[in-house]
């Protein structure tokens, strides 16, 4: 992949993962002023709601982002993809909305089993509420990377197609 593809990424991946740094444990204090425990469920709960709407807005945002950069220049495509991810990014919508909510509700489906399943093995039925915090703040600017990352390699696949 070419360089400025790479530092394009990287750049973005990394606001897209500082803006949820900041963002997600804001909302949960919104959502939870009391500041109370969140039991399992409700951890549950939002992590599934959370992994389904931040790539869905971070798909319509990066997939803008990655469009003006296109069209500005500073960004040009690689060339066809030559490893199978490029190809099966081919694959995926090329739709912002689609691509994010379709990677929203993949990443619902494998993180919330596996983080109440982590949660269920040691024994965890609440977090405090900075526990809580802590755990938006760790988790969700990695998905948000991964998001950005892919919806700009899938947007790069669509110009090359």
């Amino acid at each position: 992949m070419a360089h400025p593809v790479e530092g394009f990424i990287r750049k973005t991946g990394v606001m897209a993962g500082i803006f949820n740094f900041v963002l997600n444990p804001l909302f949960a204090w919104l959502g939870n002023m009391a500041m109370a425990d969140v039991p399992l469920t409700g951890i549950a709960v939002d992590t599934a709601i959370t992994c389904i709407l931040m790539p869905l807005l971070v798909g319509l945002f990066i997939s803008a982002e990655t469009r003006r950069a296109l069209e500005a220049g500073i960004l040009e495509t690689a060339g066809p993809p030559c490893t199978r991810a490029g190809r099966l990014l081919r694959h995926l919508p090329d739709r912002p909305w689609k691509l994010g909510l379709l990677l929203g509700l993949v990443a619902a489906a494998v993180v919330t089993p596996c983080l109440v399943g982590l949660f269920s093995v040691f024994g965890v039925t609440s977090l405090s509420f900075f526990a809580f915090a802590l755990l938006k703040a760790v988790y969700t600017p990695l998905l948000a990377y991964a998001v950005a990352r892919w919806v700009i390699l899938r947007q790069l696949a669509a110009v090359v197609a």
